[in-house]
């Protein structure tokens, strides 16, 4: 099985993450850096004996990286991965992988065209809960999807538009519209979306609300409330705070269904799911809350896994181009509904 090698572009607190998980999957390594604060790339290169390249291009041009993993602002997210194919790289993206449904659909073509592999990184999806929740609707636990509640409720430090959440560069891009495209939706509650369609198989097909900047001196909104419908007629509801004050383990998920329902309490922690049944299935208890252990688990590592295992076969990233489109419908669907006063139709 030759190595495949990964270069990063962006070597913030995302790629630090990423370049960690890349050390536990044997086949893979990390060979190439490049970010604009050269310290940055030398930290993760550093202590893999990886090479540092001055620029962008100069990395995706080096013979011996394979996949090019792009953890940039929002709006280059798009146009390093378009340079990165067409030096016939495989590209794994940070979500969004683009600023609007052109961008992605342009990436989308571009690795179509050339044989290569294009992948967004919505690791949320194999987080323990996540996963559990995957197993028990396909298993027909609670029958049919009827309605849906989707919180993303975070206490966000106000350096946070400065520093992002792990501090390890200064750059207020997430402040700023042009550069990040959004703010709490499309920062945090995207990962929600895409966890909801991944677990019920479901699209949005309107939606309408509002989006607003209530605390923080940015440009981008911090709090968003919206209904959603979705294509088999269930409806859902989301709502978003980047700043509730002494909010802690309030990003969750819960699920009606005909049978029962199913909450995730806890998306990116180890706390259990809860599970009510209304009719007999398999060995599980009827009429009263069940909770089900979400034992630890890396979902960086088990995200890289199927992307890479893509790369090997020749076949489809686990998760691309078409997971974020659909994502990105609804993140700009209720940005249109917020500048516009009505409902949208998807």
């Amino acid at each position: 099985m030759r190595e495949l090698a990964f270069g990063i572009v962006g070597c913030g607190g995302a790629a630090f993450d990423v370049a960690r998980a890349l050390d536990t999957i044997d086949g893979v390594r990390l060979s190439a850096t490049h970010d604009l604060n050269p310290t940055l790339a030398a930290d993760l290169a550093g202590r893999r004996g990886a090479v540092v390249h001055p620029s962008t291009q100069a990395m995706i041009s080096d013979p011996a990286v394979d996949i090019v993993y792009v953890a940039l602002p929002h709006n280059l997210l798009a146009q390093v991965g378009l340079t990165a194919l067409a030096a016939g790289k495989h590209v794994l993206a940070e979500k969004p992988m683009g600023v609007n449904l052109a961008e992605i659909r342009a990436l989308d073509q571009s690795a179509s065209e050339r044989g290569l592999r294009l992948g967004v990184f919505f690791e949320l999806r194999q987080t323990p809960a996540i996963q559990i929740a995957k197993r028990l609707i396909a298993g027909g636990a609670i029958g049919e999807i009827r309605a849906l509640r989707i919180q993303t409720i975070i206490d966000k430090p106000e350096s946070y538009w400065l520093s992002g959440p792990s501090g390890r560069t200064v750059d207020s891009w997430r402040s700023s519209k042009q550069r990040a495209g959004g703010g709490v939706v499309l920062m945090n509650s995207i990962h929600q979306l895409d966890c909801v369609r991944f677990l019920t198989g479901l699209n949005v097909t309107r939606v309408a609300g509002e989006v607003a900047t209530l605390i923080a001196e940015v440009e981008v909104e911090d709090s968003a409330s919206a209904t959603l419908r979705f294509d088999n007629g269930a409806i859902g509801n989301l709502v978003a705070s980047a700043h509730s004050p002494g909010a802690q383990l309030q990003e969750r998920i819960e699920i009606d269904g005909t049978e029962g329902r199913i909450d995730l309490p806890d998306l990116y922690g180890t706390r259990d799911v809860r599970l009510f049944l209304r009719r007999g299935w398999r060995d599980h208890v009827i009429g009263e809350w069940i909770n089900l252990p979400a034992a630890p688990a890396d979902c960086f590592r088990a995200a890289l896994v199927g992307y890479v295992e893509a790369v090997r076969q020749g076949s489809a990233a686990p998760v691309g181009p078409a997971d974020a489109i659909a994502a990105m419908k609804t993140v700009l669907g209720l940005y249109e509904s917020t500048r516009t006063g009505r409902s949208i139709e998807l």
